[in-house]
Formats: C-alpha cells, structure tokens, sequence
C-alpha cells in the first residue's frame, strides 16, 4: 500500500571508469543520494555492454576515455535498444560534450566537480525517469518526503559480484553464505566464492530479512540454505550448509534468539 506523498524513482545506476579511485569517488558521492543505487561498476566500455545487455539500468555514468572502446562509441552501440539506459558523462575533457549532446546525454560533468553540480545532475535524472516511471514502467519507488535517515535502503533484486576481473550479477536463491575476510566481503554459492564490493553491514540493511539472517558479525546467511542447525558452546550454534563444501557457520548466542524465530523453534 502506498503511503501518502510524492513518490520517487529508484535510479539503478550503472558506473563506467578505468581508474578505481574514479569510480569510487563517484560511487562516494552518489552515496549521499538515498534514490540512487549503484549496482554495477566496469572497468571499460566493452564490460560495460555485456553488463547492460544483463540488465538494465536507469542511468549510466560514464567516462569517456577509456582503453579500447571510448564512452562515445559506447552509447552508439547502445542506439537503438529498448529500454535505453539514461547516459550520464563523467570526464576530464571538455572537447567531448558536443558529440555527448547529439547522443542525447543528460549531462556532462566535468572533473573534479561540486557536489552541488551533482545534485543538479541527479535531479535532471529524476525528471527524465520520473516521466518514465508514471506510465508504470519503473516498479521501485519511495516518499520523497521522508528524511534521509528515516528513509530505508533500496532492497537488491540480485547481487553484484565479482570473479577474475568480470563482474557476475548473482540471483538471490544462489547465494548460500556472505562472509567478511579483513578488508573483504565474499559470497558463497553451492561451488564458488565470488568476491563483493557491498560491506557486509549495506548487505545486512539490503537483503530480504526474511531469507538472509546474520548469525555473526562476519557472516550473513541464506537460511533456505541451510542443512542443519545443531548447538556448540556457551549458548551458540552451529549452521550446516547446503553448499558442495557443507560449510559451518556459527551462530552468535546474541542472534540464537532471531535464529529460533526464522526457524520457529522452541
């Protein structure tokens, strides 16, 4: 049901750089806007196509100098396909903003730029998806007169993971355990441990409560993969996996109560 106000689009945003500190100022700065999500990151032009013709994003944020392919020739590979992805540049070079214009590009920012000029670039986006989204073809939206801190994160549909330097989207049902390593999150699925760029804390606020449980500080587990659930020590418990390692995972005598819940037991 639909609370009362003004409603706003979810803008599932793709970023598209050859330089990591790049993307992840971006990706900082993006931050600070609650109705956009980023759910994708390329490294250049051509992983970039294979990402969009996966999914489909909102918006694209993308440079324009890249080895291989340039952003240009990029958004004139994607002429023509429906639905078409709002484009966003993001560039060090001036001489490139006509031919982004003919592209029909919603903006040109220019780094290193304001956040002030980003939000003007974010709002250009809500007007050109808004118009798409009240015809009913965007299905996430939220008020847009909450306040940011009381506003809840976008939920995931899927979960960008990474392997080898591709970038793989992972459906829900196949993760059977995430996990943090040091700086690092992992995703274990029934025979692979792919790598995520999530904190295990976003993940905890994003996922479905009602498949993905936190067991333990470093661990967030599917529970329709779940084996087993027998006790350990001191209150804890100990979770067997479904996947091709029948992994263990412990669960915290602080979350054997919501544990006990999800599985309606006494």
């Amino acid at each position: 049901m639909r609370h009362k106000g003004v409603y706003r689009v979810v803008l599932k945003a793709l970023i598209v750089d050859d330089e990591y500190p790049a993307r992840m100022e971006l990706r900082f700065q993006l931050s600070n806007f609650p109705d956009v999500e980023i759910i994708g990151e390329a490294t250049n032009a051509r992983e970039a196509l294979r990402l969009i013709n996966a999914l489909d994003y909102d918006v694209v944020f993308l440079d324009v100098q890249m080895p291989g392919m340039t952003g240009v020739e990029l958004v004139k590979q994607l002429k023509g396909r429906e639905p078409m992805p709002r484009v966003v540049f993001v560039t060090a070079y001036e001489n490139y903003a006509v031919p982004a214009f003919e592209l029909r590009a919603v903006d040109y920012l220019l780094k290193p730029f304001e956040s002030a000029r980003l939000e003007e670039t974010v709002q250009r986006l809500r007007e050109a998806v808004g118009s798409t989204a009240a015809a009913g073809v965007s299905q996430i939206d939220r008020p847009e007169g909450e306040e940011r801190g009381e506003r809840k994160a976008a939920g995931l549909s899927f979960l960008l993971t990474e392997k080898e330097e591709k970038q793989i989207p992972l459906p829900l049902g196949e993760i059977v355990y995430i996990f943090s390593e040091g700086y690092s999150v992992f995703v274990q699925t029934q025979n692979d441990r792919l790598l995520t760029r999530y904190t295990l804390q976003e993940l905890t606020e994003r996922l479905p409560t009602d498949q993905f449980f936190r067991s333990h500080r470093s661990y967030l587990v599917n529970i329709y993969q779940v084996k087993e659930i027998s006790p350990y020590f001191n209150g804890a418990y100990i979770l067997k996996m479904k996947d091709s390692q029948h992994s263990e995972v412990i669960v915290s005598r602080s979350n054997v109560r919501r544990m006990k819940e999800l599985f309606s037991l006494k």
